[in-house]
């Protein structure tokens, strides 16, 4: 991927004030025209190199990109990940590159406020790290053959993502997975977190609790 049109993707997400409504819900908003497999491949290099690609942009615009990025209503960019027309190992490549994305911004710039306690002063970026896994639209399908190995590759980004020493990461990553517990018994996962974690916040362990049986907003 050239570095001028990686650039020029990285610009057009994240490069705009902060505004409400933000500016991707104008009539006129621009769109990346590229192809599915190119929007893949953008994306992953994004956040690969989040660190330094989107060190220009403040937590607040970082917020309002990466929101435009994964939910589905200003723009179709997040449905790549599931897409069977893009090759296997780009989509996995993409998924793979949220952790990074998470080591490198939200790990760095997150304040280690809980979203689910409603904690004030928390930082801008706490909002999208939080409702991550609660607006992409990956949703785990066990009944579908075609999507059991993406789904065990979205399960192993869950317990990378819970890994990172951060509360705001690691508090995504149990809301994501609180709602995977529907499709996939993701006890072992949770539980493993909290025995390898000694002295994580109680409320936070509270939380991963709950996560382990679905009880999560």
């Amino acid at each position: 991927m050239p570095d001028r049109l990686l650039k020029k993707w990285v610009a057009m997400i994240f490069d705009h004030p902060v505004s409400d409504p933000a500016w991707y819900w104008e009539i006129d908003a621009p769109c990346w025209e590229g192809s599915p497999a190119e929007v893949a491949l953008l994306i992953a290099e994004t956040f690969e190199r989040s660190g330094e690609l989107l060190a220009p942009y403040s937590d607040a615009q970082l917020n309002q990109g990466l929101w435009h990025l994964i939910q589905n209503a200003s723009a179709e960019y997040a449905y790549v990940f599931t897409d069977p027309e893009i090759p296997f190992p780009l989509r996995v490549r993409t998924l793979r590159s949220f952790v990074p994305l998470f080591e490198q911004a939200m790990a760095a710039r997150c304040s280690p406020h809980l979203a689910h306690l409603d904690e004030r002063e928390a930082n801008p970026l706490n909002s999208v790290c939080y409702m991550w896994w609660d607006v992409i639209p990956i949703h785990g399908m066990p009944e579908d053959p075609g999507r059991r190995d993406f789904d065990q590759e979205v399960l192993a980004v869950f317990q990378c993502l819970l890994a990172i020493p951060h509360d705001a990461c690691r508090e995504s990553a149990l809301h994501g997975l609180g709602h995977w517990a529907f499709s996939y018994s993701v006890a072992p996962i949770i539980d493993a977190f909290l025995a390898q974690t000694p002295g994580l916040r109680p409320e936070l362990a509270a939380y991963a609790r709950k996560a382990r049986d679905g009880d999560v907003l």
